[in-house]
């Protein structure tokens, strides 16, 4: 008996020591796009893009489930000349993650005008009749998304809608430039950098033992309640 819990309690050291090394390494890779706008636009070429119009996830439905497409670079590329678009437009893409082998993922809005981009949006209608998918509003398609698609997503929504409205410099009023892989803004006036916000939240359960208080707004798709949440403001604790 002993021996056989010395090699189960082994079997989980070199698992969790596995999990814990990948992280890291992922960790480290992510670090190093984030910092390094070469080796960040070097991932762009065998990377993968998740496309949005509006800051809603373009999907695709299989078997009563919404799959979130992805497409290389090259038919990022194809897909713009299609539209009469520059390929400068891929400019405005974010890092969202990447892969344990390290391929790296990116979110483009092609519905948001930006600084960047050198014509006028994307029309809807055109891109899904292309794609063969939906725009759908995240919230409503959460449901029915695999859970690792689902996180992306969000991530990804959360990043573009950051820069889409952070544009201009606070002090200078200038237009600030991003970096390749969209973790911070820099005002090229003043140099002063700006990164993502991060807004703490706290959900609370409450419950009598074998029942939950849920809550749903009007607006939440069929079947959808949450929990009660709510957001801190400045100072507060």
């Amino acid at each position: 008996m002993s021996v056989y819990c010395g090699i189960a309690c082994r079997r989980k050291s070199f698992w969790c020591y596995r999990l814990l090394s990948t992280y890291v390494t992922k960790t480290r890779y992510l670090f190093e796009l984030k910092e390094d706008d070469d080796a960040c636009k070097q991932a762009q070429q065998t990377g993968a893009f998740y496309l949005f119009h509006t800051l809603a996830p373009l999907l695709q439905t299989s078997a009563h489930r919404y799959l979130a497409p992805r497409h290389s670079l090259l038919e990022l590329k194809g897909l713009l000349g299609k539209f009469g678009q520059d390929a400068q437009r891929i400019e405005d893409s974010v890092l969202i993650g990447c892969s344990e082998q390290h391929e790296a993922w990116f979110a483009l809005d092609l519905g948001l005008d930006s600084s960047s981009s050198l014509s006028a949006s994307l029309q809807k209608p055109e891109m899904e009749a292309k794609l063969k998918g939906s725009f759908i509003e995240l919230r409503k398609a959460l449901f029915h998304l695999d859970v690792k698609d689902a996180s992306l997503l969000f991530t990804a929504q959360a990043l573009l809608h950051w820069h889409h409205t952070h544009q201009f410099c606070s002090r200078s009023g200038q237009p600030t430039k991003k970096n390749t892989a969209g973790s911070k803004r820099v005002c090229p006036s003043n140099n002063i950098i700006y990164y993502p916000q991060v807004a703490p939240v706290v959900i609370t359960l409450v419950s009598d033992g074998t029942r939950c208080l849920l809550v749903r707004q009007s607006s939440f798709p069929k079947g959808m309640y949450s929990a009660l949440a709510g957001f801190c403001d400045i100072g507060l604790s």
